[in-house]
């Protein structure tokens, strides 16, 4: 009887000791991150500034971006047929998201690993049957310009590695949904 107890103190303590951040676990300080009480990822930046890992509570996204987007002059947001019909995309033809949460301050830091804003440096371009007047910028915290229409801001996904990838549609992530755009400017579901 006394090692039938033991036995379940010693996995007791160890279940204990790996949902409480053990050796094996990464650490996470709620205190420290602003989506405290969302999704807590697991996903660590490489050299490059890409994410590897997994956000917890998710499936896999499929891998990190395999090279990181560049910041262009001017980004031309253009729509590309797929799955869910038309759709906006960004640079090198990658599929643009939109967060329920709505507000650039919502998705930031581990978030945006996963999730990076689709940026410029000046008044992004509408291509063909994007409408010029629901384009805009919202200027996040760090300063970047980030794309928006319909007023609200874009992003890219990471797990999309290739133009044409929808691998974000109704992904639910760092606590809300996030889904692909079309040319109204309502997401789609």
């Amino acid at each position: 009887m006394y090692r039938i107890l033991a036995g379940l103190g010693l996995a007791a303590t160890a279940l204990l000791a790996t949902a409480c951040g053990g050796a094996a676990s990464p650490r996470y300080d709620k205190a420290a991150d602003s989506t405290a009480g969302k999704a807590t990822p697991t996903a660590t930046l490489t050299a490059s500034g890409t994410p590897t890992g997994t956000p917890s509570g998710t499936a896999s996204p499929g891998g990190p971006a395999a090279t990181p987007l560049p910041t262009p002059e001017k980004l031309t947001v253009k729509t590309a047929e797929s799955r869910y019909g038309r759709i906006l995309v960004g640079e090198q033809g990658r599929t643009l998201y939109v967060f329920e949460k709505d507000d650039p301050k919502a998705c930031s830091a581990e978030c945006l690993t996963w999730w990076p804003p689709a940026a410029t440096r000046d008044a992004p371009k509408a291509g063909e049957d994007v409408k010029e007047d629901l384009l805009g910028t919202v200027t996040r915290a760090d300063g970047t310009k980030q794309i928006s229409y319909d007023k609200h801001p874009l992003y890219y996904y990471s797990g999309d590695t290739a133009e044409g990838n929808t691998k974000g549609q109704g992904r639910e992530e760092f606590g809300g949904m996030w889904n692909v755009v079309g040319p109204d400017g309502r997401k789609v579901e």
